[in-house]
């Protein structure tokens, strides 16, 4: 891993993203980097052409990955974040519950 979620104070996230990230593997991309973090969450394909994220885990961790989404993965192109820091833990979006263990994509 790189970084974990013993390092410090826990946070939770929702950042949509704009510009162009659907198309370029960027749910893949974030998928990877934020189960490479030791985050949990998901991450889905919006039908206005955004991408959402709800994240959570240890807070340098979160950080790092939002350096990673800002920057996307080749062919990628991050024309803003919108940020929502969030006072519980990700919900599955199809189920309404907490999510389980690990960072996955919503379909």
């Amino acid at each position: 891993m790189d970084g974990g979620a013993e390092e410090g104070p826990m946070t939770t996230w929702r950042w949509v993203v704009e510009g162009r990230v659907q198309g370029v593997g960027f749910r893949y991309f974030t998928t990877h980097a934020a189960r490479s973090l030791g985050l949990r969450g998901w991450v889905r394909n919006r039908a206005d052409g955004t991408v959402e994220i709800e994240v959570t885990g240890d807070a340098s961790a979160v950080a790092r990955l939002r350096l990673r989404v800002e920057m996307g993965p080749p062919g990628a192109h991050v024309s803003r974040i919108e940020e929502e820091a969030l006072n519980r833990q990700p919900l599955d979006p199809l189920t309404g519950q907490p999510v389980g263990e690990g960072f996955g994509t919503i379909r």
